[in-house]
């Protein structure tokens, strides 16, 4: 008999699923057999036509033939008990080299696997009643997909910008408000590339993802947002009544009657979700994002003062402007933001000096995988308060978990 062996590989153990039976499967015989048994259970599976295109190999180059079994969960599980079942083989029959028998494109994965342990004479695969290069082209794609999914970036480009895009031109056709639908289409599109090519997309969208977990009934923001949801509906109803009074005659005092008949409902609606943001940063001692959020309601209310005494009089016909008042208006509400920034900063003295010892302990220091290849320097430091998250390397994000070895001058990660 040749000391060439016929190997027929079944990575995805359908064998074994399907007939209980685990490899190797050794002998003629007994690969007949058991495709017999898997074309009765389901006649379909093409491991039938691999193992009985083997057992014609075998005959043919008078040859043992020898299936081997993996396992369903495909990739490195499966591959593994393969490569066990291999050097067993092997070391029972030392053979010179083996003919590899598969039914496509996934079990030839295997092959570096089959040629890291004997050499290859000869790959078939067994395709019945398919193209191969349909085939093929058919497991391209199944991996592309896997790999994006795997990739979150590479998942909101190639599948959430398209999906967002395809749903606001469908309400378009539905409402019969194309032109619109489609210009916001590109609007969004350019914001999403906007933030994409500035670096900002991770941050925006775990912003995002911060917004949407508030919405639960244990936190406060939830009864807030809900508040302020009313609240701006009344100041768009408020806005469109302001409209309606005034029959403005062009876009900017059709915009300053809108403002006027709703800016109050909208700072009050803002107002409260960002107290509904701390009194729940309080309850979960995340000092500095009260600080953030005391400064934003100053500086929203700066706004306001500017808007309300000065832009929007200024835009309306016949509206008086006291400059003097304008002017302690707008200076005092600044001098108001200010006060908060410098307050705060003493407030929370301790949490500021705290975050940036620990910014200035990571910014900069050089970044190697564990097997010693150079990453580059750390450009961000991801903090949560004063807890430390993880690294930034360009785009790459790194969490603290991964980190192995924090170096004085280098940190080591996990590949």
């Amino acid at each position: 008999m040749s000391r060439t062996i016929v190997l027929c590989i079944d990575r995805d153990n359908d064998i074994g699923e399907k007939l209980g039976v685990s490899g190797p499967i050794i002998g003629i015989r007994e690969n007949i057999n058991i495709a017999k048994e898997l074309a009765l259970k389901d006649p379909e599976d093409t491991d039938v036509n691999a193992i009985f295109g083997a057992v014609k190999i075998a005959r043919e180059t008078n040859s043992e033939v020898v299936t081997l079994t993996g396992d369903k969960d495909v990739g490195i599980k499966s591959d593994k008990k393969i490569a066990k079942q291999l050097e067993r083989i092997i070391q029972r029959f030392n053979p010179e080299s083996v003919i590899l028998v598969t039914d496509g494109v996934e079990d030839e994965q295997i092959i570096p696997i089959v040629q890291s342990r004997i050499k290859i004479e000869s790959v078939k695969t067994i395709v019945v009643r398919q193209s191969i290069e349909l085939e093929r082209a058919y497991f391209r794609v199944v991996h592309f997909i896997r790999e994006i999914e795997k990739d979150p970036e590479l998942s909101r480009l190639v599948f959430g910008v398209p999906g967002v895009a395809i749903i606001i031109l469908s309400i378009g056709v539905i409402f019969n408000i194309f032109s619109l639908a489609f210009g916001i289409m590109l609007a969004m599109t350019g914001f999403y590339f906007l933030i994409k090519g500035f670096g900002y997309e991770e941050e925006f969208f775990q912003k995002l993802s911060g917004f949407y977990s508030s919405f639960s009934i244990e936190n406060i923001t939830f009864f807030s947002y809900a508040l302020s949801f009313i609240l701006l509906l009344l100041g768009l109803v408020a806005g469109y009544q302001g409209i309606i009074d005034r029959s403005p005659s062009d876009i900017t005092e059709s915009l300053a009657s809108f403002l006027k008949g709703s800016i109050d409902f909208f700072l009050i609606s803002i107002f409260i979700i960002a107290i509904g943001h701390l009194i729940d940063n309080y309850l979960k001692r995340r000092y500095l994002s009260i600080r953030k959020n005391l400064i934003l309601m100053a500086f929203i209310f700066f706004v306001y003062v500017v808007m309300v005494q000065g832009i929007i009089p200024l835009w309306l016909p016949g509206e008086s402007i006291n400059a003097v008042s304008v002017s302690f208006g707008i200076l005092g509400s600044f001098l108001i933001f200010l006060f908060v920034i410098y307050f705060t900063n003493y407030m929370f003295m301790d949490e500021l000096k705290k975050r940036e010892e620990i910014i200035k302990k990571y910014l900069k220091k050089v970044v190697y995988t564990s097997s010693g290849t150079r990453v580059g320097n750390v450009s961000k430091v991801l903090l949560d308060g004063t807890e430390f998250l993880g690294v930034k390397v360009g785009t790459k994000k790194f969490e603290k978990e991964d980190i192995l070895i924090d170096g004085e001058d280098k940190i080591i990660i996990r590949e």
